[in-house]
């Protein structure tokens, strides 16, 4: 059976070609087209500056002009000239009008002549003389001019009967100046061949300066054939625009051209640059070739790449495909369109034959994580051997807050259950604590024999990860309670960070349930509350000692008393005589100073030293002088130093509560709040609480602000609405009820009896 082995590869080769082409193809006319665009942006950039510094240029001039003409027509020579009649004899004054007009005509602004005509007088004075000196024949056009509006202007003869004249620009000029009949205007004479000389063009295009009816004041073209009045087609956008300045793109002769312009608010005249996109296109035409040969080198380098690369990855295929075919797969057809087809049929075959294997090793997880969780709490594996299997439950680290928490019956006395279904019952335990505890968040659960145990972790720490176990630690009790019908207490260890302390935090966890006896039963207890100093003991690894130190702790006299006669019994029965009772019983006699040390135990409670008594005690001979020796050394000591120090703890805790009742009872006080400024969890105070008063929390305080209203009721004039706002209700209603259920009539009733 053989397939078309090259198959994949070609068409491995396709796409890699197809991947590779697509982009250097849309970069190359992306680069392309923007920089053509750019070297368009640009040379259109510099046609608006060229023209705006002609505008510059010619306008300079213009206002120059301007000025000299105004400084002169102001003049007093000339304003009371124009009031006088002059002939040749005017020597003096002739003569100050020529000085005047030899100032302005000046050669730098290319001034032909400047001519003065007094319309009241009609007398005219120019550089050639007075009169009929001058160039009387010009009289008519300068009565014309008189008759323009506007008090100034510059305008562009048309007269051709005026010889010399024709290609001038002149500038007029009235006095005085706006006025609607002037007595006399000033006119300079100035000579096209002077402006085109301001003209900066390129070497393909045109200048124009249009006046404002739209005709040629200036015109200068790289073309002859352009020189004359500009009716081009080109400018019909132009002539159309309102706008002050613009450019746009056009054709001329066939050939690509662009048109800029600017309006002079100066004086209404228009300059227009025609210049041609030759330039821009043969940059780009560059531009395009050399896109071309570096996309084109690219594209070689891809194809090259493409076929080796393309090789190289289809040898694991081939390799595979020659394996897998060889595996006999009956069930799947020879004929297949490719390599990676057939890959996957042999694939599939093997995976469903290996299904029954993955679904037994899946059977024998849960079992392995139970296992390993076992050989954690035994201390039987060390933390760096347990912490490589924390895959095995869904985790990458240890949690930077972990604790262990175990669960106890209380009691099966008055339910429904026997004795002998505890075993089932904390199977059920078991289960439950499975379903509340998120996977993420803990170990397997496991079942010590009468307890259930579970190894608790999370992100968060201090005081948040203490308050998320309790609320956890109360929904699985109530659980309990709930679906088992059964009351159960949890105990909780102290807060850790590494998996070589659960050992110590299971003992922790256990411990802490025997200090429920004093607070009755569904209790949750931190070992941290009921057992404040943080111990470090190396325990005597003894079910017997565990035992009789769990007795002390709990402060069972009796209990203490058999679990050390049993410790006692089990160190000296017939099958262990061959080992060292004596070693055993100094081990117990240090396992119990460092206990007395845990719990802060006076040392004047032992009334004898450690030298002392190791003598005391290699000299007992029997059982019962043992039994009699620890129980009066250590352990009754023990029970009554504990016994002390729980009442007084108790009582410390009540009476520190009951103080902050009767200091803030007119405020908003609640029990976490009390708890947290004593340093206790609000559920243990509450045991606490309740234990040493008979009531609990929010009924004690309850009962002292109804003993404050009486109080204000009998002895102070305060209203009932008054009173309920300082003592934290609602509103009246709510306090007049419960004043009636507390003192069996309202508070107006009780106010009268009084």
């Amino acid at each position: 059976m053989k397939l078309r082995s090259s198959s994949f590869l070609l068409r491995l080769l396709l796409l890699t070609i197809f991947i590779g082409t697509l982009p250097v193809i849309s970069l190359g006319i992306f680069a392309y087209y923007n920089a053509s665009q750019t070297v368009q942006d640009k040379v259109n950039e510099g046609n608006k500056q060229l023209l705006q510094q002609m505008q510059m240029r010619a306008e300079q001039t213009l206002k120059t002009i301007d000025n000299s003409a105004t400084q002169l027509l102001q003049s007093s020579v000339v304003t009371r000239a124009f009031d006088n009649e002059i002939t040749n004899a005017d020597f003096e004054l002739v003569h100050e009008l020529y000085q005047g007009i030899s100032r302005i005509q000046t050669y730098e602004l290319g001034i032909q002549d400047v001519y003065l005509y007094s319309l009241k007088k009609k007398w005219i004075v120019s550089s050639d003389g007075v009169g009929e000196y001058s160039v009387p024949e010009f009289k008519p056009q300068l009565e014309a001019f008189s008759q323009y509006e506007g008090g100034s202007f510059w305008s562009r003869q048309t007269d051709e009967s005026l010889s010399g004249t024709r290609d001038a620009v002149y500038f007029v000029k009235k006095y005085p100046f706006n006025s609607v009949n002037p007595t006399g205007i000033i006119c300079v004479v100035l000579s096209t061949d002077t402006m085109k000389d301001m003209f900066l063009t390129s070497q393909h295009g045109a200048a124009f300066i249009l006046d404002r009816e739209g005709a040629s004041i200036v015109h200068r073209a790289d073309d002859p054939e352009e020189e004359g009045m500009p009716t081009r087609s080109y400018l019909a956008t132009f002539a159309e625009s309102e706008a002050l300045s613009g450019q746009y793109p056009d054709k001329r002769n066939g050939e690509a051209v662009t048109v800029t312009f600017r309006r002079s608010s100066y004086n209404g005249w228009s300059y227009v640059s025609v210049s041609s996109n030759e330039e821009a296109s043969r940059q780009n035409a560059i531009i395009g070739w050399i896109t071309l040969l570096v996309s084109l080198g690219i594209l070689l380098l891809t194809l090259i790449v493409a076929w080796f690369g393309s090789r190289r990855m289809y040898g694991p295929i081939r390799n595979l495909y020659s394996a897998l075919t060889s595996f006999p797969s009956p069930d799947v057809s020879a004929s297949r369109s490719g390599e990676l087809q057939v890959i996957g049929e042999r694939v599939d075959y093997l995976i469903r034959n290996q299904s029954l294997i993955m679904n037994e090793l899946k059977g024998q997880q849960s079992q392995l994580k139970e296992f390993f969780a076992q050989k954690l709490f035994s201390g039987t594996i060390h933390a760096s051997d347990f912490e490589e299997k924390l895959s095995l439950y869904g985790l990458e680290k240890p949690w930077p807050s972990m604790c262990v928490f175990a669960i106890h019956i209380d009691t099966l006395t008055n339910t429904r259950y026997e004795e002998g279904n505890r075993d089932l019952l904390m199977f059920a335990i078991n289960n439950i604590v499975g379903e509340l505890v998120l996977a993420e968040q803990r170990l397997e659960p496991l079942v010590q024999g009468d307890y259930q145990v579970t190894l608790l972790g999370a992100w968060q720490e201090g005081a948040a990860f203490k308050e998320w176990v309790f609320s956890l630690c109360d929904e699985i009790q109530k659980a309990i309670s709930q679906y088992l019908d059964i009351k159960a207490s949890i105990g909780i260890s102290r807060s850790f960070g590494s998996f070589r302390e659960t050992p110590q935090a299971l003992h922790d966890a256990m411990a802490a349930l025997k200090y429920r006896v004093g607070l009755g039963e569904e209790s949750i207890l931190f070992i941290e509350d009921v057992q404040p100093q943080k111990s470090s003991p190396h325990l005597f690894p003894s079910a017997g000692e565990m035992a009789l130190l769990d007795a002390i702790r709990s402060g069972n006299e009796e209990q203490s008393r058999a679990a050390l006669i049993m410790f006692l019994e089990e160190l000296f029965q017939p099958q262990s005589q061959h080992r060292d009772y004596q070693l055993s019983l100094l081990r117990l006699l240090i396992d119990l100073l460092k206990f007395g040390q845990e719990l802060s135990i006076p040392p004047d409670r032992i009334t004898e030293n450690e030298a002392s008594l190791i003598q005391s005690l290699f000299k007992l001979r029997n059982v019962g002088e043992m039994e009699q020796w620890f129980w009066s050394l250590f352990v009754f000591p023990y029970l009554q130093e504990l016994s002390e120090r729980r009442d007084h703890q108790f009582k410390m805790i009540s009476e520190a509560v009951i103080d902050m009742i009767k200091l803030e009872y007119d405020s908003v006080l609640t029990l976490e709040e009390c708890a947290s400024r004593i340093n206790y969890h609000p559920h243990y105070v509450s045991r606490v609480f309740r234990q040493e008063t008979g009531i609990n929390f929010s009924d004690y305080l309850a009962q002292h602000r109804m003993d404050m209203a009486r109080k204000w009721l009998k002895e102070s004039d305060m209203k009932i609405a008054e009173i309920a706002e300082r003592l934290q209700y609602n509103n009246s209603a709510n306090f007049i009820r419960s004043f009636r259920k507390y003192a069996g009539m309202t508070p107006g009733q009780y106010r009268e009896e009084g």
